[in-house]
């Protein structure tokens, strides 16, 4: 019973949806014909099945429902390239990649060609390295597509299955493109979605983008700190100004006592690949870090937006707050983290949210956090530099993506 519920909660901290939607036809749709996206998802009362809508609208202010949004997969990862969006079936795989284009003359958004994936593959989110060439990586499979994202055809595959501890399959999360090559995060688990206890490090794939090859991976040992990113969320790796690759670990997600650390990782700057490899002095473990405005100190990390000069807008889980029922508990805090002098913040006038509802983007100079908390639901912006925060839209459902084109 112990380790169906740890399952359980692991599944909902990676944001696993189960079951897809049920609608077969995407139709076209303006919203209010605006230049922003949207992505919300009316959940079940359990948190673990629903549907989801996307669509634009005009205003960054007042009420919006999902009248005028068109289905897509429950739990689908968005992912923005110019006026390109994919919408990716991560988990039961059925509806796979699904190119929709936005019409900046009209503001509508219109489904297009799609690439089959491998079903129930848990594709994670899409990498675009070039204007013909885009990564895939298939989390429950340990390989990559390699896409023509104009054509939408499948051009290559990347076999990791060498790279796995125990199995074959080295769970490929995602990664961040750098100088000619992909850093692709590996999260090594066990197939209950928790990291191997025998293999507690952060392992990194540098694919060499010319040639699909893996050419190296790097691993970090030292700290303790494992399971590098997840799979839907592309900003928990990034590049700093100086080029130094971090990465955002989750760990164990707070369950295990035995190994309660997780953090971020480093990769430093180097000249060659030969040259690359974690400092293990950069890595910093957040779980004994108190929340700075609270008494909690942090379980996880769920999301991460680097933000420039050090700073990170994350989300962390609360294991204090995890409740009886992980996929609805409001147990995600909104904080500022410091990465050079080592402090977290909570980041005040965010509501606690559920674990379907932490994205993190950018809105001209600013912040947008999505939130689905027990008064407050919607998008709300965040100043960094004078730390005001203030709700700009209230949504049907949790607000699972945004973009302004």
């Amino acid at each position: 019973m112990k380790k169906s519920i740890i399952t359980a909660c692991l599944l909902a901290l990676l944001g696993v949806s189960c079951k897809k939607d049920d609608n077969n036809n995407p139709i076209p749709s303006n919203g209010g014909a605006g230049k922003y996206l949207l992505q919300t998802s009316i959940k079940s009362a359990d948190g673990t099945t629903g549907t989801c809508y996307l669509q634009t609208f005009a205003n960054l202010s007042g009420n919006i429902n999902n009248s005028k949004g068109a289905q897509i997969p429950f739990g689908a990862i968005i992912v923005v390239e110019g006026n390109d969006i994919f919408v990716v079936d991560d988990y039961t795989g059925e509806k796979g990649v699904t190119k929709w284009q936005y019409n900046p003359k009209n503001h509508s958004i219109v489904a297009g060609a799609m690439l089959s994936i491998p079903a129930n593959s848990q594709a994670s989110a899409l990498v675009k390295v070039s204007d013909t060439k885009a990564y895939l990586p298939l989390f429950a499979l340990g390989q990559i597509i390699v896409l023509n994202p104009q054509t939408m055809k499948k051009i290559g595959s990347i076999d990791l299955s060498a790279y796995a501890h125990t199995d074959n399959n080295p769970e490929p999360s995602t990664g961040v493109v750098k100088d000619g090559y992909f850093y692709l995060a590996l999260a090594q688990e066990k197939k209950n979605y928790e990291p191997y206890e025998d293999y507690v490090q952060a392992d990194v794939a540098i694919i060499n983008i010319q040639t699909d090859k893996v050419e190296k991976v790097v691993s970090e040992k030292t700290s303790g700190i494992c399971y590098p990113t997840r799979p839907s969320e592309r900003g928990m790796m990034f590049s700093t100004e100086n080029k130094d690759i971090y990465i955002a670990c989750p760990g164990f997600y707070g369950f295990n006592p035995a190994h309660p650390k997780f953090g971020f990782v480093c990769i430093p700057n180097a000249k060659t690949v030969s040259e690359t490899a974690f400092d293990s002095n950069k890595s910093w473990d957040l779980s004994q870090v108190t929340i700075q405005g609270t008494q909690y100190k942090p379980a996880s990390i769920l999301n991460t937006k680097y933000i420039g000069s050090g700073k990170v807008v994350a989300y962390v889980s609360i294991a204090e707050l995890y409740g009886d029922n992980p996929f609805t508990a409001k147990m995600a805090m909104a904080v500022l983290i410091d990465l050079n002098a080592k402090t977290i913040k909570k980041i005040e006038g965010v509501p606690l949210t559920d674990p379907q509802s932490l994205f993190i983007g950018s809105y001209e100079n600013d912040v947008i956090l999505s939130a689905f908390g027990s008064d407050k639901v919607g998008l709300f912006r965040y100043n960094p530099t004078n730390g005001n925060v203030q709700q700009v839209l209230t949504t049907e459902g949790n607000p699972t993506f945004f973009h302004a084109f």
